[in-house]
C-alpha cells in the first residue's frame, strides 16, 4: 500500500515498514503531484484536506496525526467513501503539560486568584487536564454535552456553572452540528457572564472563541491561547489583547509526534490485517 506523509513526523520508517510503500512531502504545494497513484495520506492539521486536493486522487484513506479533524471535509470523504484515521488523545501529556506550564507561569507573575477551574470539552485532553487540576486543590466543572449523550457515566455541568470559575480551560473540538456546535461557543454573551479576572486558556481551537466578542471585553478578563481563527492569518489585535499567547504548539511534542504516527501505524495495520510493527521511541 502506498503511503504518502507529512515529512516532519518522526518514526515513519519504522511505522509503516513493507509492505507499505513510504514517501514524503515537505509543503502544501508538493502535494496535487505527489498524490497521484498513492492510497494513503497521512498528513498534519495544517492540511486542508477536501475535494480541492483530493478530486485528482486515488487516495482511500486520509490519517490526520492530529487530535483534531475541522481541518478535514469529512462529509466529502464519506461521500467518496475514502476511510478517516485521527489520532485523538496522542497530544493529551503534551497539553496538558502546557496548561500547568501555562498555570505557573500566571502564579508567578500573580495572576491567578480562587480555586474554581472549568474545563469545556473533556475528551482524553480535558480529562488529563482536569485529573491534575483536581491534584492541585481546584474544585473542577466539566462541561461536555455531547460526552453525557454518549456517555452515561458522565454528567457535564450546565454551562452556567462555568461562570462562577476562576479558570477556565478550552479543550473541545471546533464543529458546527447541532444541537451543540461549538463555533463561537463562547461568544459576547456568554464572556460578559465570566467573573472578574477570569483566565481563560484556549489550547484547542481558536474559532471556539468569538474573538471580535473578546476585543470588546474589559481587560480584567485574563486570555491566553495557543490557537487562533483563521490561522495561519492570525488576527495581531488578539495577540495584542493576550497576557499569553503561543504559535499553536500546545500539542507539538516529540511524545505526541511519535504517538500519533503510531495510532495511524496501527489502525491502519489492523484495517489490513498485517502484524503491528515495533516502534521507535523518542529519545
Amino acid at each position: 500500500m502506498r503511503i504518502l506523509a507529512d515529512h516532519s513526523l518522526p518514526g515513519l520508517e519504522a511505522a509503516f515498514p513493507h509492505p507499505f510503500i513510504l514517501s514524503t512531502y515537505t509543503c502544501s504545494e508538493e502535494l496535487p503531484e505527489a498524490l497521484s497513484n498513492q492510497e494513503v495520506l497521512l498528513c498534519r492539521s495544517t492540511i486542508k484536506v477536501n475535494s480541492d486536493l483530493l478530486a485528482a486522487s486515488s487516495i482511500k484513506y486520509v490519517a490526520t496525526a492530529s487530535s483534531g479533524v475541522d481541518h478535514i471535509d469529512k462529509a466529502y470523504l464519506m461521500q467518496q467513501k475514502i476511510s478517516l484515521i485521527d489520532a485523538r488523545g496522542a497530544n493529551a501529556n503534551s497539553v496538558a503539560d502546557y496548561i500547568m506550564a501555562s498555570l505557573a507561569w500566571l502564579q508567578k507573575h500573580g495572576l491567578l486568584t480562587g480555586k474554581k477551574a472549568g474545563i469545556i470539552g473533556v475528551g482524553m485532553v480535558g480529562t488529563e487536564v482536569s485529573a491534575r487540576l483536581q491534584s492541585l486543590g481546584y474544585q473542577v466543572y466539566c462541561y461536555d454535552p455531547p460526552r453525557q449523550v454518549l456517555d452515561l457515566s458522565f454528567q457535564s455541568c450546565p454551562i452556567e456553572a462555568l461562570y462562577q470559575c476562576d479558570i477556565l480551560c478550552i479543550h473541545a473540538a471546533l464543529h458546527h452540528q447541532a444541537p451543540y456546535p461549538t463555533y463561537h461557543l463562547l461568544d459576547a454573551n456568554f464572556l460578559k457572564n465570566l467573573k472578574p479576572h477570569c483566565v481563560l486558556l484556549n489550547a484547542a481551537r481558536g474559532g471556539i472563541v468569538q474573538e471580535e466578542a473578546l476585543l470588546d471585553r474589559p481587560e480584567s478578563l485574563i486570555y491566553c491561547t495557543d490557537v487562533f481563527a483563521g490561522e495561519p492569518n492570525v488576527n495581531k489585535d488578539i495577540i495584542a489583547r493576550s497576557t499569553l499567547c503561543t504559535p499553536h504548539i500546545a500539542g507539538h511534542s516529540k511524545e505526541a509526534k511519535y504517538a500519533a504516527v503510531a495510532m495511524a501505524s496501527t489502525k491502519l495495520h489492523d484495517i489490513l490485517g498485517l502484524a503491528q510493527p515495533i516502534f521507535a521511541k523518542p529519545d
